[in-house]
């Protein structure tokens, strides 16, 4: 794990929640929901927060089955394509996106939601703090999206959308925006967010008028689609890894600062 022991922790001890999201079980914030709920028993009584195990000798059990430890930590991009699900799995039968990573055994998760029209970069690990970092608005790890939308070029739009968005009852402040390319009336707008909200680019470029026609994530932090083309995918390096750590936590820290 690229993260050290917190402070506090003796060599052979770990905090349950850290365990619980090394082990692919959930991110840590969900980790704790799952021990506040009852779920997570060590050594057959029920665990609490806050609570330190030490891995391979205390027997954790989430719902009754065994975490056996933490698996291979494996960290993948995919060019996600137009017509897959940002989940595991799908009650109406619809393809996932895991069914494009044939040769993977770890089980993976994708990390946040990309539409099911939209394509572009994903995501996908069983590094639940690396997932939860990510997701959360608070660490502020910017998202950019090219967006192809139908409608004149209109400059003021795009300050419109720089003044903040209300959705939902709820003032939306973009990182940034800026027009692209140009293609008869379709325009291209670059578009950051570090928000997570389901529809959220699509909704910003609604609220002004323009409809979406197509929509793809170009960068998840310091992270770029490269040269990947749809439906691949591939490992990430150990210092891109470090790069996506380095910038949630940076985020996090001038969050705090303020």
């Amino acid at each position: 794990m690229i993260e050290g022991k917190g402070k506090g922790i003796g060599p052979a001890e770990e905090r349950l929640s850290r365990f619980l999201a090394r082990s692919g079980i959930a991110s840590r914030r969900h980790a704790d929901e799952l021990i506040a709920g009852g779920r997570v028993t060590v050594n057959g009584q029920p665990a609490v927060l806050g609570q330190k195990i030490r891995p391979g000798k205390d027997v954790v059990l989430v719902d009754g089955k065994k975490v056996g430890g933490a698996e291979k930590q494996v960290y993948i991009m995919l060019y996600k394509p137009p017509g897959y699900l940002s989940s595991c799995s799908d009650p109406r039968g619809r393809k996932t996106v895991l069914s494009l990573l044939g040769g993977v055994p770890e089980r993976v998760y994708p990390v946040g939601r990309l539409d099911y029209d939209a394509e572009g970069l994903l995501l996908l690990t069983n590094d639940g703090e690396l997932t939860y970092l990510l997701t959360h608005p608070r660490h502020r790890v910017v998202k950019e999206y090219s967006v192809w939308v139908e409608g004149p070029r209109d400059e003021g739009k795009i300050r419109e959308i720089l003044s903040g968005i209300i959705i939902g009852g709820k003032k939306v402040q973009v990182d940034y925006a800026r027009f692209g390319g140009e293609k008869g009336r379709l325009q291209e707008i670059v578009i950051a967010v570090h928000e997570g909200q389901k529809h959220l680019v699509k909704h910003i470029c609604h609220s002004v008028g323009y409809e979406v026609k197509r929509l793809k994530r170009l960068k998840i932090g310091p992270l770029s689609l490269g040269s990947l083309k749809k439906g691949e995918w591939r490992y990430l390096s150990p210092g891109q890894v470090e790069a996506l750590y380095r910038e949630a936590r940076k985020g996090w820290e001038g969050e705090r600062g303020r």
